[in-house]
């Protein structure tokens, strides 16, 4: 409209203020030079806005490496070794049981780097094949799957959980045991009826965060544990793990950033992977403190 509104400087109770004291006068906008109202009957005041959006950030796909090492997963044509998994059936008339072998070809390179105790199965020659009688094929598959990169669904992280953890395991694939023995620790109810056999299980797998969980238990229900619950077969080893956890259920969690005493699993082994001695987090709570704690000596 062509008009121009100087700004004006006035007081505050508070500060000195730079701003509009009156935006326009009356006079000003019913003058129809002004050209301010608008409409069909002149009593219309039309405010335009313009409003610049600021350009948005230039789009860049993500590295690609993970999709590509994805996509040789079982790859036939570039692969140049292969395991065959057993599995054993029950023939139709139920008198014997059928092996069959389920071939799972793969590349030695890439075992070598993400599942190197994979890789020694192969030896330094030939033949590029071995057989594996100890783990079900649904499960290798899993587990390959994880060595190149890829994500092991919840539904079959939960359902073989344990068959997962005992491979991965076996073949020293951390985290993907790690993954596995959260999956279990969640889809699990700890009771008197299962506490010592999980506890046992948890024990010589070393799960810290499944035994953990079992020692929370006992810890909370004693009354229970103690009706319900034989001890004879508690390892004596473990009962600096049970008052941990009676300690930690009668103080609270709390305590400082550098107290590793009471501190839980999960606590430790991310202090364990900021450090960047994530091996040491397929371990025992013992083991976790003494890491981190001769880290912090060595710094």
């Amino acid at each position: 409209m062509g008009l121009t509104i100087p700004k004006k400087r006035f007081d505050s109770q508070r500060s000195i203020v730079i701003g509009f004291k009156d935006f326009m006068s009356i006079s000003d906008i019913f003058d129809t030079s002004q050209n301010i109202l608008g409409g069909r009957w002149g009593t219309s005041l039309i405010i335009a806005v313009s409003i610049k959006e600021p350009p948005t950030a230039a789009f860049v796909p993500k590295n690609p490496f993970q999709d590509m090492m994805q996509n040789k997963f079982l790859d036939e044509e570039s692969s140049d070794v292969c395991f065959e998994v057993s599995t054993v059936e029950a023939n139709e008339d139920n008198t014997s049981r059928a092996r069959t072998l389920i071939p799972f070809r793969a590349h030695r390179f890439i075992l070598e780097i993400c599942a190197p105790m994979l890789a020694e199965l192969f030896g330094d020659g030939e033949p590029p094949v071995v057989t594996v009688n100890d783990i079900k094929p649904d499960v290798f598959h899993q587990l390959l799957w994880y060595v190149y990169g890829g994500t092991v669904p919840e539904t079959p992280l939960k359902e073989y959980a344990k068959d997962i953890i005992d491979a991965a395991d076996k073949y020293s694939i951390v985290n993907l045991k790690l993954e596995a023995e959260a999956a279990y620790v969640e889809s699990t109810t700890i009771t008197a009826d299962n506490a010592m056999d999980n506890l046992l299980y948890a024990d010589a797998k070393k799960l810290a965060v499944l035994k953990e969980a079992v020692m929370d238990f006992l810890a909370d229900n004693g009354g229970e544990v103690i009706g319900n619950v034989s001890l004879d077969q508690f390892p004596g080893h473990l009962v600096r793990d049970l008052l941990v956890a009676t300690t930690r259920r009668n103080e609270g969690d709390s305590g400082r950033d550098d107290d590793f005493t009471t501190m839980r699993v999960s606590e430790l082994r991310r202090k364990l992977h900021e450090k960047g001695v994530g091996m040491n987090v397929d371990g025992s709570r013992e083991a976790m403190i003494e890491a981190l704690r001769s880290g912090a000596a060595a710094s």
